[in-house]
């Protein structure tokens, strides 16, 4: 009987210790398995704290600064408004607008010119990327400030804003100080020049103005749709966002066409006018609609 109760309690223990085993827990970082989430949530795998490479330098900007072999050497620091990093040993050095990958060469020819190393390995990393930032207003999802990881472009920075609202316009413009070029901080003070930019299918729009490379301190701002109105003797009078070469016709065809009651020779625009006020035009099919027109079909007397 004894024999049979030591049996037992043999095979618990054998069991209860595969079972605490079996739940050791693992790094997900290391193993590359999903994490576990909660329910109605996507899984994603662990990442490593996100770093900028190869991209240029200047004030506010946190670098880490690796030198192989030698972590006594190596630190996180940050640039400071003059565009100097300090290091120890080599003191500080200049490195505003320069790239990590020229940073790095820079750091190694000091430790060794200083004899400190004889032949020094050393990787630069941008931790926290704050001179390179444009911003992006108006209609987008998230508007905001964003970094500029090497190289932008128009369409990227709205595409990194979450993209455009059912709001925004056709036109988005790009606001940049005249004659700025990256790094340069001569023009402080001068006047912004506005770069319209015309969204929309690639066959009727050029790419290149969507393509252009942004510099630190663009400001990208995604105008409002603009509207027209329209009402009276029409089938669905409201409020319809502008197209391009709009006149009395296509609005009306937008409006849902005219009612029987309508008449073709009684159809007045209100337009705004500078110094004037608003102005009641008598239209034709063809006339023009201007954004913020106020289109009325009116009546047939008979």
């Amino acid at each position: 009987m004894r024999r049979f109760v030591l049996f037992l309690a043999t095979i618990l223990a054998l069991l209860t210790s595969f079972s605490a085993l079996a739940q050791v827990p693992t790094d997900p970082t290391k193993t590359g398995e999903l994490m576990s989430a909660p329910p109605g949530t996507l899984s994603t795998l662990a990442l490593p704290s996100s770093t900028v490479t190869n991209t240029r330098v200047g004030s506010g900007d946190v670098l880490r600064v690796t030198v192989f072999g030698q972590p006594d050497l190596s630190a996180e620091v940050g640039v400071n408004d003059k565009g100097f990093l300090t290091l120890p040993l080599i003191g500080g050095i200049d490195v505003n607008g320069l790239t990590t990958s020229e940073i790095s060469a820079k750091v190694a020819n000091g430790l060794r010119q200083g004899q400190y190393l004889k032949n020094p390995e050393v990787s630069v990393e941008v931790v926290q990327l704050r001179s390179q930032m444009v911003s992006v207003l108006g209609e987008v999802s998230r508007p905001g400030r964003y970094p500029i990881p090497g190289h932008m472009s128009v369409l990227e920075l709205l595409a990194t804003a979450g993209g455009l609202t059912v709001q925004a316009d056709q036109t988005v413009t790009l606001l940049r100080r005249k004659g700025d070029k990256a790094g340069d901080k001569s023009t402080t003070g001068e006047s912004d020049v506005r770069i319209p930019i015309l969204l929309g299918e690639t066959s009727a729009t050029e790419r290149t103005p969507l393509d252009v490379e942004l510099n630190a301190g663009d400001v990208v701002y995604v105008n409002k749709k603009k509207l027209f109105y329209i009402h009276g003797e029409v089938n669905r009078p409201g409020s319809y966002p502008m197209e391009q070469d709009m006149n009395v016709m296509r609005a009306i065809s937008l409006g849902g066409g005219m009612t029987q009651r309508a008449s073709q020779r009684r159809i007045y625009i209100n337009r705004e006018m500078p110094e004037k006020g608003v102005q009641e035009i008598k239209a034709k099919l063809t006339d023009p609609v201007l954004p913020g027109d106020v289109v009325y079909v009116n009546e047939s007397l008979f």
